[in-house]
């Protein structure tokens, strides 16, 4: 076959009117494959004459098309819980044996990823995606399902996380359907259906709203042309030692490279560059948001501040006063030394890219995706299972750990020892094995009374590893000192490695 290709024009409209939701689905994707045959032709007599190519093209097709069988109309009053909105079928035709997947992603207000109803006159009243049924947080999810009497030979498989249940609606492209081998009957295809599921909390601003989610169809059923940081547990298994890749950050779309180290982690071998600012808020969908709330206590503990969970989702709302700063040079405008606020840094003046990205400067409160870090005062070090157990990575990544463990172990909690230990012969002289292939630690400096220290100097990350009251545990390391236990100020700015759970 030809190289595959893959077109994401197929979509369904979700509008919200008053309670009231309308949805539609429309427009075929196709995807085109190609086989070049070349035939040469040569005389009977076997000499050495020319000969003639003929080049024939046979088109391998798929597409995906939707009818509305029972139209998206209903009308949601406050306080109630409503599935079942609505059925769309979604069919497939092949005209090959091969198989395909389908593709889901968020897709509202013609933003790639936006997984929200949105009010079209009030847009600070939108609807996030998630499976309330009661509570003070509206939401909508949506629902797959195979056609029973689907007269197709092996239907499609719905992924389990939208299989008779349903799901949350994708902030980025997930595969919702798949099936292993073709349907080469044009006229019969391959079907499913979607449904939705909308609650409208008590508070809810009545008025218009607007959602979309668009399908991705690939043939054969190769997985997009991308990674997604947050989908590393899929894809985790793929990378062999030592083999590097990059992959995408939903939150921001940006770019990092990652690989698997000899300790049996991917790591990011460049810094994290997320930005964190005040009045926008983060979820456990994308972000490291874990165990937040105490039931013994039946509330979140203080360095929480800002944290809500609603039907398992949880999420995190920086405190006001939080800010990244973009900054030239060497100060940094507006950085405060505090730990009562996330505060981050962004070097725009800088030409570094790939492993060299300098990333963001965080403040430990940031690294953790904490708005006041200052309560935390017991060290770890001998307890890691003491840590915060969120940061600021993206979902199924967090920071690494330092502990008193031997570094020696497989599998060892001392995880920067374990490093320096691999890659840097345990050295404590010398950081040549760290600043290079394949971990690419980079000498970014530090932040100190808004102050960017001397670049190439020293290099510095954080760990989630507990230092007394005011400090933290990190790596620090020169041209000749590794120190992979460092503590440092708590509200000194350091880079970021994330580390795959």
């Amino acid at each position: 076959m030809g190289d595959k290709q893959y077109k994401t024009n197929s979509y369904t409209d979700f509008f919200y009117y008053a309670f009231r939701n309308v949805l539609f689905v429309s427009v075929p994707l196709v995807i085109i494959s190609t086989i070049i045959l070349s035939l040469p032709h040569s005389s009977a007599t076997g000499s050495a004459s020319g000969s003639d190519n003929l080049a024939i093209t046979i088109s391998s097709s798929c597409t995906l098309s939707s009818v509305v069988n029972i139209p998206h109309n209903a009308e949601v009053y406050n306080g109630n819980y409503l599935g079942g909105i609505g059925k769309t079928t979604i069919k497939t035709l092949c005209n090959d044996g091969n198989g395909y997947a389908v593709y889901a992603n968020g897709y509202s207000n013609n933003e790639e990823g936006n997984n929200k109803l949105i009010n079209t006159e009030y847009p600070q009243y939108s609807i996030d995606t998630g499976l309330a049924t009661s509570g003070l947080t509206s939401a909508w999810a949506m629902k797959l399902n195979n056609i029973p009497d689907d007269p197709s030979p092996t239907p499609p498989t719905i992924e389990s996380d939208y299989n008779n249940t349903y799901g949350l609606i994708p902030s980025y492209w997930t595969k919702v359907a798949s099936r292993a081998s073709g349907t080469t009957d044009m006229a019969q295809g391959s079907s499913f259906t979607t449904t939705y599921a909308v609650y409208a909390s008590s508070s809810q601003y009545a008025g218009t709203y607007q959602g979309q989610v668009k399908y991705l169809l690939t043939h054969p059923a190769y997985p997009p042309a991308f990674r997604y940081m947050q989908d590393v547990d899929k894809w985790k298994n793929e990378l062999a030692l030592e083999e590097s890749v990059q992959a995408i950050d939903v939150r921001d779309g940006k770019k990092y490279w990652v690989t698997k180290l000899k300790d049996g982690h991917i790591w990011m071998t460049q810094n994290l560059d997320f930005d964190i600012k005040a009045n926008t808020t983060l979820d456990s969908n994308t972000t490291d948001l874990n165990v937040a709330y105490d039931a013994s206590t039946n509330s979140y503990p203080e360095y929480r501040d800002g944290y809500t969970n609603n039907g398992g989702i949880i999420y995190w709302q920086p405190a006001s006063s939080a800010t990244t700063i973009d900054f030239t040079g060497t100060t940094v405008p507006g950085w405060q030394n505090s730990n009562t606020a996330p505060y981050t840094a962004n070097k725009t003046d800088s030409t570094e890219t790939g492993h060299a990205s300098l990333g963001n400067y965080y403040n430990w409160t940031a690294a953790i995706a904490s708005n006041n870090s200052s309560l935390l005062t017991q060290d770890t070090l001998d307890n890691i299972t003491n840590n915060p157990k969120n940061s600021i990575c993206p979902k199924g990544w967090r920071l690494p750990t330092i502990s008193n463990q031997s570094n020696t172990i497989s599998g060892s909690t001392n995880e920067i020892a374990r490093l320096n230990l691999l890659y840097n012969k345990n050295k404590t002289n010398s950081d040549e094995g760290l600043t290079t292939n394949p971990l690419w630690f980079t000498k970014n400096s530090a932040i100190w009374q808004g102050t960017l220290g001397a670049l190439g100097s020293d290099g510095r990350i954080w760990s989630s590893t507990l230092h007394s009251q005011g400090g933290a545990y990190g790596l620090y390391f020169t041209s000749s000192l590794a120190n992979v236990s460092n503590a440092d100020d708590r509200n000194v700015g350091r880079p970021i490695r994330c580390v795959a759970e």
